[in-house]
């Protein structure tokens, strides 16, 4: 696979972003928040974004999630069927230049079961231009699945995230494109088994082509550097 060295100002034009308020695309970012507050009334039980290098927090819906066009990886052998030999992906390690993805929540320990709240996608959209999974490796070396769709439909709907922890997942897109997708935070009361829900949020994850030669000579330029590069494995 070829590397092609872009000028400023078309990097620009293909990365632009999508209107939102604000985009994400480097740096340490809980994609999924979810927070639990007894201590205010009404009780505050919310999933949201939370910017680290700003100590920001988003509504969801306000963010565009930037998936840049250094991040074509080749996918675990395991998930070639669905985000195929290769595909754009935030990397559960901290890389230069790209999105860190984390998943945290914070609450009070032993009021909800296991510990643990439960994201669940509700939805993804018709319209998405690929296939998505967030996955990650055991201690052991065996492959998991939080979160999964095929064809604009949600085919690995649920995972848990411990109460005050802080966990990274691999999240992969087939395809360059926008998606989008309706999520929302869960918890059962230990006490009496009711479940609480948050309010439904949408996500939406812009994914930035890698650039191509032909895309370069339709813009009227002339690649000067080209470099050899293999297909980076994330291990």
């Amino acid at each position: 696979m070829k590397k092609i060295f872009v000028p400023l100002f078309l990097v620009a034009l293909v990365s632009a972003p999508l209107s939102a308020v604000t985009t994400l695309s480097t740096g340490h970012v809980d994609i999924f928040e979810v927070h639990y507050d007894a201590t205010v009334n009404p009780i505050e039980f919310a999933l949201h974004i939370h910017d680290h290098a700003t100590e920001s927090h988003f509504e969801p819906a306000d963010v565009v999630i930037q998936v840049n066009e250094n991040t074509l990886f080749a996918p675990p052998s395991g998930l070639v069927p669905i985000l195929g030999a290769e595909a754009y992906i935030l990397p559960a390690s901290q890389e230069e230049g790209m999105l860190y993805g984390g998943v945290a929540a914070e609450g009070p320990l032993n009021v909800f079961q296991s510990n643990r709240f439960t994201i669940r996608m509700v939805s993804a959209g018709s319209e998405n231009p690929g296939n998505f999974v967030l996955y990650r490796f055991s201690g052991g070396g065996s492959l998991q699945v939080g979160l999964q769709s095929v064809g604009g439909a949600a085919s690995h709907e649920t995972f848990t995230v411990p109460i005050n922890g802080h966990e990274h997942w691999n999240w992969g897109f087939s395809a360059p494109g926008t998606y989008t997708f309706e999520f929302q935070a869960l918890g059962t009361r230990t006490a009496d088994l009711s479940m609480l829900e948050t309010s439904t949020e949408l996500f939406t994850f812009q994914v930035i082509p890698e650039p191509t030669s032909g895309a370069l000579l339709l813009a009227g330029m002339v690649a000067v550097a080209v470099a050899h590069r293999g297909i980076r494995r994330l291990v």
